[in-house]
């Protein structure tokens, strides 16, 4: 077993993973990661689910990363020695030399920000005057974006800043660049430093600097210091602010059949208005139930080539070889020239569309017209619905499935991040497009009780928000060791919240109420249609949903 680990933590497509250009051969290097397509010839990629996203911030999933920087106790408690590198950073040089000469008298160190060539100062105090100096700046020449002018919220830096200075942690103590960090990290000063580092960095702002010196002040911690610019020094070079991002190839998702049936149409000329009756017909599902009922073939007769581009393409359906109508002309995408190619099988469909996903927007068809109305003539004809993929970001853009969830803000407005909670019980039948839930049942973790409730271990009541008792029987089952166990392993996301996988609710769910027999209707319709296979819902497998119990 190798007793040194080099590790990052990169959420959110926000920094490139850079290989090192020395690897001793006592080190492994480790990156936690939401991508599942990282690769690495070095890192040991870890694939990780992110309990935590601000959407106000620049990178939404930062928390995520600063959970990993500060508790390597909890992740890899197998290696003696830890060195944290920040993901736009290259280690260059023989990590053991870091460990042999700074940890001789200490657990801990640390490179010093007065080392630091652009930016030489040793306050926290200073460090938040220059965050808010330069977000004003920012926000004169750009006044739209708001918070994100800001390195972070300057709202919760002001709260943090009158609650050091009111707690007297003096000015002028000393600032860290928390680029790099070197630890004995299963040593018990350790351990108390990175908990409640990350207790600040969970409550007030996520920047790393303004609270790892607090902490050594609270806790009086021994730590050394590097006194070297960590920017560009013997181990590390800093390849830029965050300058390189990745495109990863699961950017797109399918969206399920009611997605596309409320999805609206452009409206316009060419044959768009023979599709949409004269305008008369708003969305998808308008248009597929007015031409149901018509003698569509014998419509298509009546067309020219001035309107009959889209409408033979609705009959149609998927061909095989279509060439592209901008170079064959709208007026040669005749009935015979669709009835000359050969029609795909359901499998070729599922196939194509997964490997060319559309251009939609948020709720709306401007692009990639041809493809929906033959997706469209598919369900006239009776035939099943085969998911396009989306862009991921375009799909709830303007409408978000997060918005039918009664009370999902409140538990942060009391102080729950959203990755202390998970949403269990009717929450999800909102968020599937049953009926909107009563309150807001959650289950939270024991680090969210401790901290705001003072370890209360029974049920709780909040502004609609109910808080299940601590470890509470009914959901531990499915192999579930209690809250946190739940939330980490057993939830999957909707727009940054967690919600816990539906067979906890199915598997128990009453069937005698007019009102319970009615959610059931509506859950049998939802996996009738389909819809488990559209995102976000895509993200659990049958068994997840307890599928067996419906």
């Amino acid at each position: 077993m190798k007793n040194v680990v080099v590790y990052t933590a990169i959420f959110g497509n926000y920094d490139f993973l850079y290989e090192p250009t020395i690897v001793p051969d006592n080190v492994d290097f480790v990156c936690f990661t939401d991508n599942k397509n990282m690769e690495s010839n070095v890192w040991q990629i870890r694939n990780v689910l992110p309990l935590y996203k601000n959407p106000e911030l620049k990178n939404p999933y930062v928390r995520n990363a600063r959970k990993y920087k500060a508790l390597p106790h909890r992740f890899l408690s197998d290696y003696e020695y830890s060195i944290w590198v920040d993901g736009n950073a290259t280690c260059r040089g023989n990590i053991n030399e870091l460990v042999n000469e700074y940890l001789d008298t200490c657990n801990i160190a640390v490179y010093d920000k007065m080392s630091c060539m652009l930016d030489p100062w040793d306050c926290i105090y200073e460090e938040a005057r220059r965050i808010f100096q330069f977000g004003e700046i920012n926000l004169q020449r750009e006044s739209n974006k708001g918070i994100k002018a800001y390195k972070d919220n300057p709202k919760l830096i002001k709260k943090q800043v009158e609650k050091y200075k009111k707690e007297g942690f003096p000015e002028h103590l000393g600032l860290l660049s928390a680029m790099v960090i070197v630890r004995r990290h299963n040593k018990d000063d350790c351990i108390e430093l990175g908990e409640g580092w990350w207790n600040e960095m969970k409550y007030y702002s996520h920047l790393d600097q303004m609270s790892f010196n607090y902490v050594t002040w609270k806790n009086k911690t021994k730590f050394n210091w590097i006194k070297e610019d960590v920017r560009n020094c013997r181990h590390f070079l800093n390849e830029g602010k965050h300058k390189v991002k990745i495109k990863i190839t699961d950017d797109y998702e399918p969206i399920n059949l009611e997605y596309f049936l409320n999805m609206k149409l452009q409206q316009g000329g060419g044959g768009k208005e023979v599709i949409l009756n004269n305008k008369t017909l708003k969305t998808v599902r308008e248009v597929v139930d007015f031409w149901k009922s018509k003698d569509v073939k014998t419509f298509q007769r009546q067309l020219n080539s001035s309107n009959w581009q889209y409408f033979n393409c609705m009959v149609a359906q998927f061909k095989h070889d279509v060439a592209n109508h901008h170079d064959m002309g709208w007026n040669k995408l005749t009935k015979e020239y669709f009835d000359s190619l050969g029609d795909m099988t359901d499998d070729e469909i599922e196939v194509y569309l997964k490997e060319n996903p559309v251009e939609f927007e948020s709720g709306f068809i401007k692009h990639s017209y041809h493809r929906a109305v033959a997706m469209i003539g598919r369900l006239i004809f009776g035939k099943k619905y085969i998911p396009f993929y989306m862009d991921r970001g375009q799909i709830y853009d303007k409408s978000p499935v997060i918005d039918n969830v009664k009370y999902i803000t409140i538990p942060e407005t009391i102080g729950i991040p959203r990755g202390d909670f998970t949403v269990c019980q009717s929450g999800i039948l909102s968020t599937m497009g049953i009926r909107q839930n009563d309150d807001l049942d959650i289950i939270i973790s024991t680090e969210a009780r401790n901290q705001i409730f003072k370890g209360d271990k029974y049920f709780i009541r909040r502004n609609g928000v109910e808080i299940f008792e601590k470890d509470k029987g009914k959901f531990i089952i499915f192999d579930a060791q209690g809250d946190d166990d739940l939330i980490e392993n057993y939830s999957f996301q909707i727009d940054g919240y967690n919600f816990l996988e539906p067979r906890f609710y199915f598997s128990r769910k009453n069937k005698k109420t007019e009102k319970d027999l009615e959610d059931w209707k509506g859950i049998e319709r939802f996996f009738e249609l389909e819809n488990y296979k559209g995102y976000p819902f895509n993200q659990l497998t049958l068994k997840q949903w307890g599928y067996n119990f419906i």
